[in-house]
């Protein structure tokens, strides 16, 4: 994972694995005060849509991390990164945000100048207190490692059960993420290695269907 040779050709075949969107997880995010700030959760049968994160409680939670069906299909470097992230967050109590959904980051970070956008490894978090499917969200980045350039906002469409499995309370899956630059500039010409600990995330528009168990 250290050899730049290695990295500079995985920022090309991580492109058919790469979810298109606009940020990737902090695995740092600390307690915030939480008193009055709590956003809406409105549920439309099994639907359910999370306006934000933000202010929301957050807890220590032991979490399980699973390789997702698609993972018996991916290349294999896609794959050492997901089982690099597994190995970081599996059966590890994490801060994760109450009854939503967390992003928490993984290691992989990486500046494709083809494709002019950054790409980062992820775990997605269920931290609600049911099954779901069919999740999809919306999310932002902060930019702390590339001065000087912006990285669009995107939208996660909703993931396959291939993307996800069954997915359970407090099970993660790991992703890769790609955030496009809104104003490519061409300067740079090799492909850098980014420090995914500079790298913050904001969700929104967090969408999901909860699974309805037998016999309910």
């Amino acid at each position: 994972m250290n050899n730049r040779n290695w990295l500079k050709g995985l920022g090309v075949t991580m492109i058919a694995a790469t979810l298109i969107l606009t940020g990737c997880g902090n695995g740092d995010a600390e307690k915030t005060d939480t008193k009055e700030q709590t956003k809406s959760v409105e549920e439309e049968g099994k639907k359910v849509k999370i306006e934000s994160n933000e202010g929301k409680p957050q807890h220590e939670q032991l979490i399980t991390v699973k390789l997702p069906p698609e993972a018996d299909y991916l290349n294999d470097e896609t794959l050492e990164v997901y089982e690099q992230d597994k190995k970081k967050y599996d059966q590890t109590k994490q801060l994760i945000t109450n009854d939503s959904i967390t992003l928490l980051i993984g290691d992989y970070g990486y500046y494709d100048p083809v494709q002019d956008a950054i790409e980062c490894s992820a775990v997605i978090v269920n931290g609600t207190k049911t099954e779901i499917k069919d999740l999809s969200f919306q999310v932002s980045i902060e930019n702390n490692v590339m001065q000087g350039r912006v990285f669009l906002d995107n939208s996660v469409p909703e993931l396959t059960k291939e993307q996800t499995g069954n997915f359970k309370p407090s099970m993660a899956i790991p992703v890769i993420l790609g955030f496009p630059e809104e104003k490519p500039t061409d300067e740079i010409e090799n492909g850098r290695k980014i420090d995914t600990k500079n790298i913050k995330i904001n969700l929104s528009d967090i969408q999901y269907k909860v699974v309805e168990q037998e016999g309910k």
